[in-house]
């Protein structure tokens, strides 16, 4: 999700500390911030456009962009090879790929599915917003195959490898604006549910792919929550200029294939699936909720504070053993840490926002939650997008937090979690660092002692983004190597 640009330019001044362990490289302003991490690669792409979510298979890496998507020779991770740039205008074109299949949601109205059709109006009832598809056999040269239309576009997909012949994709989206047939000002004269009120699947023969198309949607419950809706203005966002003024609908599902589950970020709370045999999610008797609405102390921007609250259920990520979860909240408030004026449930002060939570996941028991314990003055440091891996025997997760830089988080014990590395370009604030995405990938390996970590950075400022990113995490190798990964899919396919 990029809900930023809802955001003031945030002012550039800077100031960190480090707590947990060996101060950062530098204290110097000018410089990077970091400890354990190097920087090995930055890869802007040509049209300054906003750089968004990363899939990978074997030893290509595929990078979405807001101007289409890049595909990189990963084969040696510190000088990646780009095989192409492939212009497809349609934010948020984050990626799934499924061996010579690449999957790009889309969240943009469009006056079509084919590359090159400009942007209309978003309530335009003639356009078209959805999932495209592409043959990625030829990496030099990608082929557009169609576009799958969905309601209220596409701001996430997730893939579930049904079985070989068939995968499906699980569309997360949500009326922030209104679509062709999305929301309050066009859901209901097409038959819609101004909430959405749904998530959409689509099946895809992976032999036919152009007969993929849309099988079910299966509907969206926030049980115990009073309203069964997700408020924009309880969480300071009310009254904006062509906003929609709620939803009940999920951003982003992680599913763990071989545990036939979905943990799924779904706005107001986190919810457990079960996957259903036909491979479609029990969306509406989750295995249970989670949820924090009330930030009882109200004491903002110390990451020790047991009071917290969600703003928004971003993402979802399950441990390697599937024992725990982690849900991001991201953040509409400010700061490093965020806090956020809401007037609803945090009561009358500002609410402590942007962590992540460690969630049992046989029960849904908060275990801890987690900021960054370096607070920086003028940037905007909430969680984003990561996942996990296992190094040495420990649990680890990378993650990407905006403006708060690229880290590793050991949560071998999840009721205390605890940064072990970290990169932060320099300056904070608006042109340091700005980071959608970053995930632990071992096909390649970079040797003895360290881990690739791959991200993007160019969010709320594109022009100065550095794009395609790999890093190196001095942690120790990882316990296992994967010939592909999406992300939001956990898959049993590891080596040695």
């Amino acid at each position: 999700m990029q809900m930023r640009w809802l955001r003031l330019v945030i002012p550039a001044v800077f100031a960190v500390s480090v707590v947990g362990f060996a101060p950062p490289a530098s204290a110097d302003h000018n410089q990077d911030q970091h400890a354990n991490m190097d920087l090995l690669v930055n890869l802007p792409n040509a049209t300054g456009a906003v750089n968004s979510d990363i899939a990978f298979w074997g030893d290509r890496a595929y990078v979405g962009n807001y101007d289409g998507f890049r595909i990189f020779d990963i084969s040696d991770p510190a000088d990646p090879a780009l095989l192409s740039d492939f212009r497809c205008f349609g934010p948020q074109n984050d990626p799934v790929v499924w061996n010579n299949l690449l999957f790009l949601a889309i969240d943009r109205t469009l006056a079509g599915p084919d590359c090159g059709s400009p942007a209309v109006p978003s309530a335009e009832p003639t356009g078209w917003e959805g999932v495209r598809i592409f043959d990625v056999s030829n990496p030099r040269a990608p082929r557009f195959i169609k576009g799958v239309y969905t309601d209220c576009g596409a701001h996430t997909i997730t893939l579930f490898p049904k079985n070989p012949a068939q995968v499906m994709l699980y569309v997360s989206s949500y009326p922030l604006s209104p679509g062709p047939t999305c929301g309050q000002v066009r859901g209901p004269e097409a038959g819609r549910d101004p909430l959405h009120g749904v998530i959409q699947v689509i099946q895809v023969p992976v032999n036919n792919p152009s007969a993929a198309k849309e099988i079910a949607e299966p509907q969206i419950v926030y049980p115990g929550d009073p309203d069964n809706q997700f408020d924009w203005a309880e969480h300071g966002l009310g009254g904006l200029a062509g906003i929609e003024p709620a939803a009940r609908a999920c951003h982003d599902i992680s599913v763990f294939v071989e545990l036939q589950v979905a943990a799924a970020a779904c706005a107001e709370q986190g919810q457990l699936w079960r996957i259903r045999p036909n491979g479609v999610p029990d969306t509406e008797h989750p295995i249970w909720v989670f949820d924090d609405v009330v930030d009882e102390t109200g004491t903002t921007g110390d990451p020790s504070d047991p009071g917290v609250v969600v703003d928004f259920f971003h993402s979802a990520t399950f441990s390697w053993d599937g024992s725990v979860v982690n849900f991001i909240d991201e953040s509409f408030g400010d700061g490093c840490p965020p806090t956020t004026p809401a007037p609803g449930f945090t009561g009358a002060f500002p609410g402590d926002t942007g962590r992540m939570f460690f969630v049992d996941a046989a029960t849904g028991g908060f275990l801890s939650h987690f900021m960054l314990p370096r607070p920086e003055q003028g940037a905007y440091c909430s969680a984003h997008v990561g996942n996990t891996t296992v190094s040495q025997g420990r649990d680890l997760l990378v993650n990407a937090w905006y403006m708060g830089g690229v880290d590793v988080i050991d949560f071998s014990d999840p009721t205390d979690p605890q940064e072990i590395a970290f990169y932060d370009l320099a300056p904070a604030g608006p042109t340091g660092s700005d980071n959608w995405s970053a995930y632990w990938y071992e096909g390649p390996g970079l040797g003895s002692g360290a881990f690739p970590v791959y991200g993007t950075d160019g969010v709320h400022n594109p022009a100065t983004g550095r794009g395609f990113q790999v890093f190196s995490a001095l942690v120790g190798n990882a316990d296992f190597t994967l010939d592909r990964l999406n992300p939001q899919t956990q898959e049993r396919v590891f080596g040695g």
